[in-house]
């Protein structure tokens, strides 16, 4: 009896070193997503072209990154994840060192969809890992750890980046993100995480038993193939749901109208303190901080109402954009600005990922799919489509058309708010999602 304990308790023990291997992972892929905003203008320097040229980027890293999640993310599913996590890292490692080694534009962009497609692959699987290798009492714990992951980047990873590449040159940046990734491959390599009978050696937590059999028996029913009319029907509704078109379009508006900012502000900060100034990478940080603050301002908007505080914020986010161009020469202001900036778009981002998770329990997962989607395709335009405008027309033409377009996501917070109190008032048009979705699915038997 006494070792049967013994063995439970340690079954029990929070894998620390894969959950700080995973948590790794996900800041280099995060951060190298993020940190070519600071370095566009030297890296166009050591190609001999421009920014907007080299912003295109970004935005092959996003489609990159969405191809990756599509193609390479269910392999996982019929594979050993830890092994897909590692050949995904793996990829990135040598994406990354394309783009450090790069001798032109084409070797760097080859690098950065190389990249791109591993960290599509890397990071849904290192969310399907938590569930299936970690101890049902951690898995909380330890999804809250690599979600925290994406803050960190852009509070430590993305500064750190542009002060290594200010201080040495750019292509340290991603040679340093490499020799992290190697880190991290090697750590999943060697390290056990003591969930079950995973493959790990490490026996399950007796409570936990009747949850993985009822995965194991969901895992098997998912594995009957869906025909492709049902899914798009599927698909369909989950968009029709109530508010979630709304939802989706005001979240591609914001991650539009934010990507196509963030992209070009490191470029503008150096123009204005300098080649080889610290600034740069300090104003960014600043940005971090306020982008950080989500973990105590969420509290708030869960008082208040999170749809009301919504489309406070995007209304907010409108002056912000135009404001930072113009107030780049004086950095004080410009330091409140930035901040405010990264504290709202932080909330906002945070308010619209939980809004759509609870609009639909039936088609959940599909919801935020669309979600994803959404983001990533934002990321792949505000790039490519600013660029130009950034060249021919400066910094504050950028800042008036992310306003522009941020304000139309601001309407549809609006309308989806007052569509929900209209339905509340008059007890028409505002049934719950799950009365919706059951009418739906009765019409679909």
């Amino acid at each position: 009896m006494s070792n049967r304990l013994s063995v439970e308790k340690g079954a029990a023990r929070f894998p620390l070193l894969a959950v700080l291997a995973l948590m790794a992972g996900i800041f280099a892929v995060g951060s190298e997503e993020l940190v070519v905003s600071p370095l566009l203008v030297d890296m166009a320097g050591s190609f001999d072209t421009t920014v907007a040229v080299m912003a295109l980027s970004v935005s092959t890293y996003g489609v990159s990154t969405a191809v990756g999640a599509l193609l390479f993310a269910p392999l996982g599913d019929r594979f050993s994840r830890r092994l897909s996590l590692t050949i995904g890292m793996a990829a990135f490692v040598l994406g990354t060192l394309m783009c450090a080694f790069a001798t032109g534009p084409g070797l760097f962009f080859t690098g950065r969809a190389l990249a791109g497609l591993a960290t599509g692959a890397f990071v849904p699987t290192a969310y399907a890992f938590v569930g299936d290798h970690i101890a049902y009492e951690h898995r909380a714990r330890a999804m809250g750890i690599l979600v925290s992951s994406w803050s960190i980047s852009l509070v430590l990873g993305v500064p750190l980046g542009s002060f290594i590449g200010q201080w040495a040159n750019w292509r340290w940046t991603f040679g340093l993100l490499s020799i992290l990734g190697v880190f991290v491959a090697c750590v999943l390599l060697v390290t056990r995480s003591g969930a079950g009978p995973t493959g790990d050696g490490t026996p399950r937590p007796p409570h936990d038993e009747d949850a993985d059999a009822d995965a194991d028996a969901d895992t098997d029913a998912d594995a009957v193939p869906v025909p492709r009319e049902q899914w798009i029907r599927s698909a369909a509704r989950a968009f029709l749901a109530p508010k979630v078109g709304l939802y989706v379009l005001a979240t591609f508006l914001n991650m539009l109208g934010f990507y196509g900012m963030y992209t070009f502000l490191g470029s503008a900060l150096q123009y204005r303190f300098g080649d080889g100034s610290s600034m740069t990478g300090l104003m960014i940080l600043l940005y971090g901080l306020g982008f950080a603050t989500s973990f105590v301002t969420g509290r708030w908007a869960d008082r208040l109402g999170k749809e009301r505080v919504l489309v406070a914020l995007l209304g907010g986010l409108v002056p912000a954009l135009v404001a930072i161009p113009l107030v780049a020469r004086w950095t004080p202001v410009l330091v409140v600005v930035l901040f405010l900036w990264g504290a709202m778009q932080s909330l906002v981002v945070t308010l619209l990922s939980t809004l759509l998770s609870e609009s639909s329990q039936q088609y959940r997962g599909t919801v935020l799919a669309f979600y994803s989607l959404a983001t990533n395709l934002a990321v792949a335009l505000g790039a490519a489509l600013l660029g130009p405008l950034f060249t021919a027309y400066g910094f504050s033409a950028v800042g008036w058309v992310c306003a522009g377009i941020t304000l139309v996501a601001f309407v549809l917070s609006g309308r989806a708010h007052l569509r929900g109190t209209t339905g509340r008032a008059t007890g028409s048009g505002g049934a719950p999602a799950r009365t919706l979705e059951a009418k739906a699915a009765g019409s679909e038997d």
